[in-house]
């Protein structure tokens, strides 16, 4: 992929598709490379991603020819564009397949949370304004990536949702998070998150766990954005990396406080 098409001015989508949870693992052969590498891009890891680079030149109110109905235009951002992307089929919303909830996925590669040269974040601000489209209320939006352990695909995705009630009112008790601009803790069962208040919108949740955490450690990170009546939370939660092995200490399946439904 060249430089002049990832400098291009792309348009976003909605994409309907299957995700599931069960299937954790990003088992793509090749993890530090993105999914146009071949052995990478024959694998289920990267299936996500070949959806979107299907439909990279779809027009604004147009839908995708190879996915049609589930792809149609929903707005564009200067020099990246995004996909959103909803797992269960959208005219009935059928739930023997799961609760459907949307996905917010760059249509240029991007490997994950861990792709320090190529996330971006304004993808966090899409997913945001996705969950605003769909009639979540600002107190209740949550929006999750999974780290490299417990994701199933090789393409970076935010998950778009709506926080679930313990961990909404965990994080909004201030004796919890005081609203001091530092990081405080909560725990839930035997699972401690790291947590920080933003007064009014947050500008980058990457940045703002890297600097915490360390670059090399985002890999086995996951991050939370939550709303609030008066500002948003970042939740990160996570070990180290060990580059002897090649495996994270520690990581947690974050997108498990995201609550979804039908629309």
């Amino acid at each position: 992929m060249n430089k002049s098409y990832l400098a291009r001015r792309l348009i976003p989508f909605t994409l309907l598709t299957q995700f599931s949870a069960s299937a954790l693992g990003d088992d793509a052969p090749n993890l530090d490379k993105d999914c146009t590498d071949p052995a990478n891009h024959a694998s289920d890891a990267c299936s996500l991603w070949i959806s979107v680079d299907e439909c990279k030149d779809v027009q604004p109110g147009d839908s995708c020819p190879h996915h049609a109905p589930y792809i149609k235009h929903v707005g564009t951002i200067q020099a990246h564009s995004y996909h959103t992307v909803f797992n269960a089929v959208y005219d009935s919303c059928d739930t023997s397949k799961g609760p459907g909830h949307w996905l917010v996925v760059p249509n240029y590669p991007v490997i994950g949370i861990e792709d320090h040269a190529h996330r971006d974040p304004r993808s966090w601000s899409l997913a945001w304004d996705v969950a605003k489209a769909e009639n979540i209320s600002t107190e209740d939006i949550a929006l999750a990536i999974n780290p490299l352990p417990k994701r199933s695909k090789h393409q970076l995705h935010i998950h778009v949702g709506k926080l679930k009630d313990d961990m909404k009112s965990a994080i909004n008790d201030k004796q919890n998070v005081p609203h001091d601009g530092h990081w405080h803790q909560v725990t839930l069962g035997n699972i401690t998150y790291d947590v920080i208040f933003t007064d009014g919108h947050f500008t980058d949740p990457f940045k703002m766990v890297s600097k915490k955490v360390g670059e090399e450690n985002m890999v086995c990170n996951g991050i939370i954005v939550a709303g609030s009546k008066t500002g948003s939370y970042v939740l990160h939660i996570g070990g180290t990396y060990d580059s002897g092995s090649n495996t994270c200490r520690y990581s947690v399946f974050v997108e498990g406080q995201l609550n979804y439904s039908c629309p």
